[in-house]
């Protein structure tokens, strides 16, 4: 089956699905939680760079870790939780397939949180009446907010792969990711951003905080590309151990055999 056609059939299905308001409320925390902590500093208004820097900073070390892995949990064992998984496997696709689809639908949910990120940021920003507002630095944290959520995606990808293959098995998952993004926080502050795949993220949008950050591009890249690549071996040894279960026309004719 065409990939395209799966992705398109995930995103179907999302309409059944509440977890997608799991995640628009988890921006929606952040975003508030961002503006008490930049209120609450020292009394001064922030401007929209500082508000942004502190969103994509909770977003990251916080939030968005252990909440893209509670959705990509969810969304990726539907079909054991509802029984439809041995329905599904007689159909000419693969669990690989079946698996990579999904996981590129959640690559997706994580570009379009980014894009409700920036925007309930901008929202609140306004409402707020805060000053400090240039179109550079709208288009800067766009960008940015989009930017980080997939690296971290990417940065948990292992554990929503190696903890997704049971029911219940990704919760497991979404308390190791939260504990990931908050490591994450003390990494960025001892010289390990780089080699951090949480943090890794933080170097290619290029992140600057109140006292700037210099990074090793390079690595970041290569940090998450490693990443990506044990990713894709537990895909493969994932797919190796999911056999697709005989089609029920073998069992008929087996018994009937046997009657014979």
């Amino acid at each position: 089956m065409n990939m395209c056609v799966l992705v398109k059939t995930e995103i179907i299905k999302l309409k059944r699905y509440s977890i997608i308001w799991i995640g628009i409320a988890a921006m929606l925390l952040v975003v508030l939680l961002s503006r008490y902590m930049e209120t609450a500093a020292d009394g001064t208004l922030p401007t929209f760079e500082s508000f942004s820097n502190s969103v994509i900073w909770n977003n990251f070390s916080l939030f968005f870790p252990a909440t893209i892995t509670l959705m990509s949990g969810y969304i990726i064992t539907r079909e054991r939780v509802n029984d439809t998984l041995k329905n599904i496997l007689t159909v000419p696709v693969s669990f690989r397939s079946l698996l990579i689809g999904k996981l590129i639908t959640v690559g997706l949910i994580a570009i379009f949180l980014g894009v409700v990120s920036f925007g309930l940021t901008l929202f609140i920003f306004l409402l707020s009446h805060y000053p400090g507002l240039a179109a550079k630095v709208l288009v800067q944290s766009f960008f940015q907010m989009i930017g980080i959520n997939v690296c971290v995606y990417l940065a948990v990808l292992p554990i929503i792969i190696l903890t997704s293959h049971s029911a219940n098995g990704f919760m497991a998952g979404v308390g190791f990711a939260f504990f990931y993004g908050i490591v994450g926080a003390f990494a960025s502050g001892h010289d390990l951003t780089s080699v951090y795949p949480i943090t890794a993220g933080l170097g290619i949008i290029n992140y600057q905080g109140e006292e700037g950050s210099s990074y090793n591009l390079s690595l970041c890249y290569l940090t998450l590309i490693a990443i990506c690549l044990i990713s894709i071996v537990l895909i493969a040894v994932m797919g190796k151990k999911s056999k697709t279960p005989a089609p029920l026309t073998d069992k008929f004719s087996n018994k009937s055999l046997r009657k014979h």
